[in-house]
């Protein structure tokens, strides 16, 4: 079954309706601080957008302007190939490999697999050491990941070395869905997250230099959101090898009844107490703050429903949902169509409601006009990106519903504005 693009395409300049963010708006956007009240989920992206290093995710600076780039592609579920003649003169040709890449076929998606920690080792782990963990009580699954930094053109990124047929179900569901992404991976082609497509997105479907410990010429196969820290890249086990990456020194784990005092006393009786296990688990969400900016410009109704929808993405902050359906349609003020045809409230386009719209009112039918399911829509649709899980993936999750660095700086600051 082939899926839609996403919910929405990018306006062109001047057409559509005018941007609902005021001039006064975004003056006090620019002298917004961020105080630890506001809650470290929205913080970290916001101070992603603003370039402040979050290691070891986050090293870059998102440009001012969105770059030519695909909007969805075969092999992922958010974005698409819409590379231009003018990108495709640049693409690489397929350079002869340096190394052997023998394809493993990839298993069908079995299950989903909600991380609770990653484990970051500064050595190997041992394959006694991998099997302690999975025979643990009370864990329901590892995955051993290689780990390192690798130069490209673009940016020095973080990348991980899977197992495709392991790490997909502890991806988001969208991801974790694309039999055509995990392929692509399993061939030896290089997967990148959402927030790079914008400065990548040129050399979608060609070759690029990737050096880590070694230098391999990669196929830059797909974007698509992770929700892994660290996971800024993703590559196959074989290939993972080839550029240098070092060995077996992360593992995700799955332990959905076990506190994180419980795993980060597991996973250091079994590889050592130097080991750094960093809690993956959606952070608690008091959605109830509000700031009374958002009293004043948030039509009630409005404001209901975002905290109510969110709350059925355990993570995502109802403010990030209000930015949102501010910045589309101004909660709800002007829903006419826009020039790429995207309709309602949270402007998705037809296509895409047809696989990701609900009937949220519970009245028979899921309705692309009615505030009610399009705001649970969108809440579902942002889960499936990963929104829930904070920091880069609620990043990536809101790139996945409009590709533009912009956008995603303009939702966060005014969620900032809302809390």
């Amino acid at each position: 079954m082939r899926l839609p693009s996403r919910p929405r395409a990018r306006r062109r300049a001047g057409a559509g309706r005018p941007r609902p963010i005021s001039r006064r708006l975004n003056a006090r956007n620019s002298r917004l601080a961020t105080p630890a009240a506001l809650g470290s989920v929205i913080a970290a992206v916001l101070l992603s957008a603003a370039g402040v290093a979050l290691a070891p995710v986050v090293t870059h600076r998102a440009p001012a302007t969105d770059a030519a780039m695909p909007a969805t592609t075969p092999v992922v579920l958010p974005v698409a190939d819409r590379t231009t003649a003018a990108s495709r003169s640049q693409l690489r040709p397929a350079p002869p490999l340096h190394y052997t890449h023998p394809q493993q076929p990839v298993s069908p998606l079995r299950s989903l697999t909600a991380p609770d920690v990653l484990v970051e080792l500064g050595f190997a782990a041992t394959p006694a050491q991998v099997d302690r963990l999975r025979h643990a009580a009370g864990v329901q699954a590892v995955a051993v990941l290689d780990a390192g930094k690798v130069r490209t053109p673009f940016a020095d990124i973080y990348a991980v070395g899977v197992d495709p047929s392991e790490f997909r179900g502890f991806t988001p569901r969208l991801t974790a869905q694309s039999d055509a992404l995990w392929q692509s991976v399993a061939r030896g082609e290089m997967a990148v997250a959402n927030s790079y497509a914008g400065r990548m997105g040129s050399r979608f479907g060609g070759y690029l230099p990737v050096k880590g410990g070694v230098q391999q010429d990669l196929r830059l196969g797909a974007f698509a959101s992770f929700g892994i820290p660290g996971a800024e890249a993703v590559v196959d086990r074989a290939t993972a090898r080839a550029i240098g990456l070092s060995p077996d020194h992360r593992l995700l784990i799955a332990a959905p009844r076990l506190s994180l005092d419980e795993l980060r006393a597991l996973a250091r009786g079994v590889l050592g107490q130097s080991v750094q296990v960093d809690l993956l688990r959606p952070a608690a969400i008091d959605q109830s703050e509000m700031s009374d900016y958002a009293a004043e410009v948030i039509p009630t109704a409005y404001l209901r429903l975002y905290r109510a929808a969110a709350s059925t993405c355990p993570g995502l902050p109802w403010t990030v949902l209000a930015a949102i359906g501010a910045v589309e349609t101004g909660h709800g003020s002007n829903t006419a169509v826009s020039s790429a045809g995207a309709e309602g409230p949270m402007q998705f386009l037809p296509s895409t409601w047809r696989y990701y719209g609900r009937d949220a009112d519970g009245d028979g039918v899921a309705n692309i006009d009615d505030p009610v399911d399009a705001i649970y829509s969108a809440a579902g649709y942002l889960c499936a990106n990963g929104a829930g899980r904070g920091g880069q993936s609620l990043y990536d999750a809101i790139f996945a519903y409009n590709h533009a660095d912009w956008y995603v700086r303009d939702v966060i600051r005014l969620a900032l504005l809302y809390q």
